[in-house]
C-alpha cells in the first residue's frame, strides 16, 4: 500500500513539474494558508512539549508528512519524534495546480516512551517492535549460523551452510520480531511463513549485553549443546545488525555458535 501512495505522490509531482505550455489548463496555484484552511490541516502536540505530535488533514487528500526523518502517508496520523528542540513538520500536498508545501513548528521537551539505547534498536525506539531474519547475504552466504572459537565469535571454525547443511527445519526462513509493550519485553519466532509463532518474554541485559529467553529456546540450536541454552551474549547490534553467540557449545563444551540476523529489509 504505501508503494501504491509513492507512486501516486510521483507521479502527481512530475505532471506539477511539466513545462508551463503544458500547465495553461491546470488551475493557478493556491497558497499555503488557502490549502491549509481547505484541508483543516492540524499539527498539535498531544500533551505541551511533548515528542507525540498529532497530525490531519481531511480525508481522502494525498499528502506526505515529514518530520525528524520520520514519513507518513496518512491523512491522521501520530508523529512520534526521538529527540528535544524545535522540529520543523512539512505537510507536502497534492492539489490540481501542483504540489503545495505547508510548514508547521513544535518544540518538543519531553520525550515520553522512548526506548533507551541499545534496547532500542532490538524493538524500536518506542517499542513498536522490529522484525529480524537471517542475515543470509552477509559475506560469501555462509557466515550467517556457524560454529565458532568460544572466546573469538568472528572466528569461523565450521560452517554448515558452506558444507551444504541447513538446519533441521529446512532453512532460514525465520522470523523473530522483538517489542516492548507495558515494560515488558517479547520475543516472537515464526519459523516460515503462515506459521503460528511462538512466543516468549525475554530480559535484556544492557550492561552484560545478554538477552535471557523465559519460555523457549532461539531458533536452530541443532548443534548447540550446553546447560542454560536460553542466555545469549549480544556481540553486535546496531540499526540493522544482530549477532547473537553462545559459548561452551557443542557436545564438548569447548565451542562457540554465533547466529548472525538483519533488521528485515536492509541488504548489505
Amino acid at each position: 500500500m504505501k508503494k501504491i501512495f509513492i507512486f501516486l505522490f510521483v507521479t502527481m509531482l512530475i505532471a506539477s513539474c511539466d513545462p508551463i505550455e503544458d500547465r495553461d489548463s491546470l488551475p493557478a496555484l493556491k497558497s499555503v494558508d488557502e490549502v491549509a484552511q481547505e484541508l483543516d490541516l492540524k499539527v498539535e502536540s498531544l500533551t505541551p512539549g511533548s515528542n507525540e505530535i498529532a497530525v490531519s488533514v481531511k480525508d481522502g487528500s494525498i499528502v506526505l508528512w515529514k518530520a525528524d526523518g520520520l514519513s507518513s502517508f496518512a491523512t491522521t496520523d501520530t508523529l512520534k519524534l526521538t529527540s528535544l528542540g524545535k522540529k520543523e513538520i512539512v505537510c507536502d500536498v497534492v492539489t490540481d495546480g501542483g504540489i503545495v508545501s505547508i510548514q508547521r513548528e513544535v518544540e518538543v521537551t519531553v520525550l515520553e516512551g522512548l526506548v533507551p539505547e541499545p534496547l532500542s534498536y532490538l524493538v524500536g525506539s518506542f517499542g513498536d517492535g522490529v522484525t529480524w531474519v537471517y542475515a543470509t547475504d552477509y559475506g560469501d552466504g555462509t557466515q550467517h549460523w556457524y560454529l565458532s572459537s568460544p572466546t573469538n565469535w568472528e572466528e569461523l571454525w565450521w560452517s554448515p551452510v558452506a558444507d551444504g547443511t541447513n538446519p533441521a527445519d529446512g532453512g532460514f526462513e525465520d522470523e523473530l520480531f522483538f517489542s516492548r509493550v507495558d515494560d515488558v519485553n517479547t520475543l516472537k519466532i515464526t519459523t516460515s511463513p503462515g506459521a503460528e509463532p511462538k512466543s516468549s518474554e525475554f530480559e535484556f541485559d544492557a550492561d552484560n549485553m545478554t538477552i535471557t529467553l523465559k519460555d523457549m529456546d532461539l531458533c536452530d540450536y541443532d548443534y548447540v549443546f550446553v546447560p542454560d541454552v536460553r542466555i545469549y551474549q549480544i556481540k553486535l547490534l546496531n540499526e540493522n545488525e544482530l549477532v547473537l553467540f553462545q559459548n561452551c557449545a557443542g557436545s564438548a563444551k569447548n565451542l562457540g555458535w554465533v547466529w548472525r540476523f538483519k533488521k528485515k529489509g536492509y541488504r548489505y
